[in-house]
């Protein structure tokens, strides 16, 4: 969740030898996944989603009981959670589901009450949202030191033996995991089988820019059962390697605090991205800004993820600050109702980017481009001001929603 700029040491020796074999037999149950597809495909615009923590604007959208935060959480079509990590932070989940192991790492089924909530849950989010797409995020890098047994061997070790220091946000200290560990890798693979025949998720996210032989082995495991979502930035180098296994990239970006991501590649890569990974898409564009409060931003990540693929979008909080990742608000120009994309987005001649929705238009402006004009041939009401006229004026690094006049 949280991006760290440490190269980790070649100097781990990932020592297994006198450490004690970790095996679980896995038992799953069967979940009807079968209308994922439909939920996709039916999504109006724009559609957001939702990066482990919720919306944070409690004055008007409350999470202070389950009720308040399933609705909450609905407002999202796409949402993806993590027990371990956000329970250790003592933040609630929205579906709940509780690896059934003291060793949550260990586990490959869930317990029976939170199955049994989860359940109740997920049916109270489709009531809300019918569109709406959930997902879990699998461990695979590092964990909390509670993960795993100490001496197992799935963790990395230093040369003297000690366990190698993963995250350093984490509520307890995280660990680097082994994931060269064939019978690691086989785990993950279980775990994400696990997810997917519960009946409550339709996919798993992997976080920190995946890992090949394991995303081939829970492709193998989950195979058209259930998505694959993976944390890959606008690193297009990836697209070759994960075409053939992932349904989409989560692209957590902050190219004006973090220069994580640049703007221009960000558009580059959601382009290749929608048209190399595996269908049904669900490619997730998010921007970071200096504070959540940035609405030109809000609006240029949002057209630009609309203008430029059939995906999700959030504007959130960057990963450095001291409060829980992703939090954000919601604005009003998400409540703007497109319908579906009635074509595909094209490039202006005047470098802007537009796109033709059943009830209106998206257009992008790129902060590297001139300001531009956008002309109508009858009166649109832009979103941001709530004014009808046929024309309008489009700053750098900026969009605007359109929406049909009656």
């Amino acid at each position: 969740m949280k991006i760290k700029y440490l190269t980790i040491a070649l100097l781990i020796s990932l020592a297994s030898a006198s450490i004690t074999a970790c095996a679980v037999t896995a038992e799953t149950q069967e979940g009807d996944q079968s209308s994922f597809v439909e939920r996709i495909k039916n999504k109006s615009y724009p559609a957001v989603f939702q990066a482990w923590n919720p919306l944070d604007m409690p004055e008007t959208f409350k999470t202070d009981s389950l009720a308040n935060r399933l609705k909450t959480a609905a407002k999202h079509s796409l949402l993806w959670e993590e027990p371990v990590s956000q329970l250790g932070f003592n933040t609630p989940l929205v579906l709940g589901l509780v690896w059934d192991d003291k060793y949550a790492g260990m586990a490959t089924q869930f317990t029976q009450d939170t199955l049994f909530q989860a359940k109740q849950n997920r049916k109270t989010l489709l009531d809300h949202n019918p569109d709406m797409v959930l997902l879990m995020e699998i461990r695979w890098r590092d964990a909390p030191g509670s993960y795993f047994p100490e001496d197992c061997e799935y963790w990395a070790r230093n040369p003297d033996g000690t366990r190698v220091m993963g995250w350093d946000g984490g509520p307890e200290p995280y660990y680097i995991i082994n994931y060269e560990n064939e019978n690691f890798q086989q785990r993950v693979a279980q775990q994400a089988r696990a997810a997917v025949d519960s009946g409550i998720y339709d996919g798993v996210m992997l976080d920190w820019s995946g890992h090949l032989e394991i995303i081939k082995k829970i492709k193998h495991s989950i195979g058209q059962d259930g998505l694959i979502l993976v944390n890959i930035h606008d690193e297009i180098d990836k697209v070759a390697k994960y075409k053939d296994y992932i349904n989409g990239a989560f692209m957590e970006c902050g190219p004006e605090t973090d220069r994580l991501c640049t703007w221009e590649k960000m558009q580059q890569a959601l382009a290749m991205y929608e048209t190399e990974f595996q269908s049904p898409q669900i490619n997730a564009l998010e921007l970071w800004t200096a504070d959540r409060n940035q609405e030109q931003a809000m609006r240029a990540i949002t057209t630009m993820g609309i203008t430029h693929s059939d995906g999700y979008v959030l504007y959130a909080d960057r990963n450095p600050l001291p409060t829980p990742d992703h939090l954000h608000n919601w604005y009003s120009f998400w409540d703007a109702d497109l319908g579906k994309p009635v074509a595909k987005g094209f490039k202006r001649s005047d470098g802007a980017y537009q796109r033709e929705f059943e009830k209106g238009v998206a257009v992008y402006n790129p902060p590297f481009n001139k300001p531009v004009k956008v002309v109508f041939d009858k009166n649109y009401l832009a979103v941001s001001t709530q004014v009808p006229r046929p024309d309008f004026d489009i700053p750098r690094g900026d969009g605007e929603i359109f929406l049909q006049q009656d």
